[in-house]
């Protein structure tokens, strides 16, 4: 068995699990006493925070990262694609997806010629390894406007614009809620950022992330 280092100090850990806390809409206290599947990890520090606190979090990407960004040595780390996870039925409280959601977290997968095929099995592993009850929690997918429209003359509000966020919210948000429920997940919710936050993430992520989705068992 090769070593792994410890690498990532706690307070990078906490920092990153505020952001993840912060942008899908979650509190400690409502992982309390949960089993919660973090996935497309990186380097676990999200579970790193959580253990502190006594959350009990299985971090799981498509790859694993070595050398100084590795994941801490006892982390509860595996390395599956959201399409196929390696986990019982009914197992996690939670599962949750920052920024990768659905996108890129399956190793070889050419998404520009199957993603509604993806999608489809992302959502139907996160749902079959849910309780009941359970909830997905994920940032938006990153579809683009081409992927979005429902006819080729459909008219589309200028960019960067309140419109055309909105635009985007609505059409992505009717898209996902029709493979959720067929998939097996009773509703689908999707949150708009708003105030100060909608501003923080517009500086922090160049205006591309504007609402999360909770998918709900």
């Amino acid at each position: 068995m090769i070593e792994r280092p410890r690498t990532h100090a706690h307070e990078e850990a906490e920092m990153i699990a505020d952001i993840y806390l912060r942008n899908l809409g979650l509190e400690w206290s409502q992982l309390e006493g949960k089993k919660v599947l973090d996935i497309g990890a990186m380097n676990a520090a999200f579970e790193n925070a959580a253990r502190r606190r006594g959350v009990e979090v299985t971090s799981i990407d498509k790859e694993f990262i070595e050398g100084d960004y590795a994941p801490p040595q006892d982390s509860h780390y595996v390395v599956a694609n959201a399409t196929q996870l390696p986990f019982g039925d009914e197992t996690f409280d939670y599962a949750i997806a920052h920024t990768s959601v659905m996108n890129y977290i399956e190793q070889k997968y050419d998404f520009d010629k199957g993603y509604i095929k993806y999608f489809e099995g992302a959502l139907r592993e996160a749902c079959r390894v849910l309780k009941a009850d359970g909830q997905f929690r994920f940032t938006r997918t990153f579809l683009d406007e081409q992927e979005l429209r429902e006819s080729d003359d459909d008219v589309v509000p200028e960019k960067e614009s309140d419109a055309y966020d909105e635009w985007l919210t609505a059409r992505e948000y009717k898209f996902l809620e029709i493979i959720a429920k067929q998939v097996g997940f009773k509703e689908l919710q999707v949150v708009a950022y708003t105030g100060e936050l909608r501003e923080r993430m517009k500086y922090d992520y160049n205006n591309k992330m504007t609402h999360y989705f909770v998918a709900v068992k």
